[in-house]
């Protein structure tokens, strides 16, 4: 039954990612399910079931809430299917409230912080991972749009360039380039005519998400910026143009968020920020 559901999904052009997710909220859910009532009957859950699994990520796994909820959208959205489809005749966690959320700012790096890593980046040897941290820099990209990057997405002449991505729901967008992102790509691609992927494995193949995060994770280290992330990168690229005056629905438009709310959150103070201020009210 998970199979028939993850399959519809691909069908309807969800990303691999997303379907990654819920197939292993599904199995987790399933198992839990098993072990509790019995059973491995999908058409059976019951909205008791959901309160009694939302009840043990939160006490028995001490999930956050954001990670419970995605847990639940998950398996709520398995239940329509199964409606839609005639196995089920009921919304089983139509009720069934999702556990409230305090959201934080995300978190992205301070000028410093910034001024550091570029630094770091322009000093590595290699070219190419100074190209990918610029191009999570400057461009904004998610690490499952830069690694699916080819070099026949990006374009570039004297006074401008963009990098062209399929983002989530398959949604196509173009990312204009600042010149400093241009010269990067520029002077990479002129050592690596003929790859297939912009950004490949030293063997030549797809660069792999955990690939990435594990580069950032090291220059990030070297640079000072201890946990540095390709999204910590994007959360930078947004706060900076938000920073920067650019009106809020461009910078949605650049991101790729389907939703203005998710832009929104840019326009809040960071841990930074806060710092900063509560240290004006100091006696000295």
């Amino acid at each position: 039954m998970i199979d028939s559901y993850l399959a519809a999904m691909q069908a309807t052009g969800k990303s691999e990612q997303t379907i990654k997710t819920y197939r292993s909220q599904l199995q987790k859910f399933m198992n839990w399910l098993l072990e509790n009532s019995g059973t491995t009957d999908a058409k059976e859950i019951t909205s008791i079931d959901a309160v009694e699994y939302r009840t043990y990520l939160q006490e028995v796994r001490k999930l956050k809430p954001a990670s419970i909820n995605t847990a639940l959208a998950a398996i709520e959205a398995f239940c329509n299917w199964m409606l839609e489809e005639g196995y089920i005749n009921h919304r089983p966690l139509a009720k069934v409230r999702k556990v409230e959320e305090v959201q934080e700012p995300p978190k992205w790096l301070d000028k410093s912080e910034k001024y550091r890593l570029i630094r770091t980046a322009l000093n590595d040897k290699s070219k190419r991972n100074r190209a990918i941290i610029f191009t999570l820099l400057l461009a904004g990209l998610r690490v499952s749009e830069l690694v699916s990057l080819t070099p026949d997405d990006i374009i570039i002449s004297e006074r401008k360039g963009s990098i062209t991505v399929i983002g989530k729901g398959n949604k196509r967008r173009t990312v204009p380039m600042p010149k400093d992102l241009r010269e990067c790509l520029s002077d990479y691609l002129v050592d690596n005519a003929g790859i297939t992927w912009l950004f490949g494995s030293q063997r030549g193949e797809q660069l792999t998400v955990k690939g990435v995060q594990h580069l950032c994770a090291s220059i990030g280290g070297k640079a000072g910026v201890d946990g540095l992330t390709p999204h910590m990168l994007r959360h930078t690229y947004c706060h900076d143009l938000v920073g920067k005056g650019v009106p809020i629905e461009m910078v949605a438009k650049l991101a790729g968020h389907s939703k203005i709310e998710t832009t929104k959150i840019y326009t809040q103070p960071g841990e930074q920020e806060m710092q900063a201020a509560v240290e004006k009210l100091g006696f000295s």
